[in-house]
C-alpha cells in the first residue's frame, strides 16, 4: 500500500489562505495485504474486505475497501494539509460507493471558508477513483494556528 500526494506543500497560512483555494491530492492504492490486516486490526471479520471469491460470491467486483479505513484517509488527508500545529474540529463522509483494491484511490479538496480571527477553516473534500467515480464527498472544519510557524 502507498500513498503519494501531488506536491510537497508549507503548511497553510492564515494570511494568504482564501476561499476557493484547492488542496494538493492524495493518492492511495490499497492492496489485499493492507486490508486483510484492517480487518484484523478492526475485528471486522467480513470477508468482503479480504477474499476475493467470497466478495465476488456477494456481487462485487473485488475486495471491498472498508468504509472506516477510507473515512481514516479523508482524516489523514486534511490533518497532512493543515500540519502538525492544526487541530482537527470535524469531519463528516457518506459513503457513496465501495473502493476496490487495485484501484487508484484519489483525495481531494477545496477550501470553502477561511475565519481569519478564529482561525477556523472549512473545507468541502472527497473520494473518487483515478477516473472520477465519486466515492464518499466530505467536509472539515480546522482550526489553523494564528501565527505561520
Amino acid at each position: 500500500m502507498s500513498t503519494t500526494t501531488e506536491m510537497a506543500t508549507a503548511t497553510p497560512n492564515l494570511a494568504t489562505l482564501e476561499a476557493g483555494q484547492e488542496l494538493p491530492t492524495m493518492h492511495k492504492f490499497p492492496d489485499e495485504a493492507q486490508l486483510f490486516l484492517y480487518s484484523a486490526a478492526s475485528h471486522n471479520p467480513h470477508r468482503i474486505h479480504y477474499d476475493r471469491e467470497y466478495a465476488r460470491f456477494e456481487g462485487h467486483e473485488d475486495i471491498i475497501v472498508h468504509g472506516p479505513l477510507q473515512g481514516a484517509w479523508l482524516t489523514q488527508f486534511v490533518t497532512d494539509w493543515a500540519g502538525p500545529a492544526a487541530r482537527l474540529l470535524g469531519v463528516t463522509w457518506q459513503n457513496r460507493a465501495s473502493g476496490l483494491t487495485g484501484e487508484e484511490l484519489v483525495f481531494s479538496g477545496t477550501v470553502t471558508s477561511v475565519d481569519a480571527e478564529t482561525g477556523i477553516v472549512e473545507l468541502e473534500i472527497a473520494e473518487h477513483t483515478s477516473d472520477g467515480r465519486l466515492l464518499m464527498p466530505a467536509t472539515a472544519r480546522v482550526r489553523l494556528p494564528m501565527s505561520p510557524e
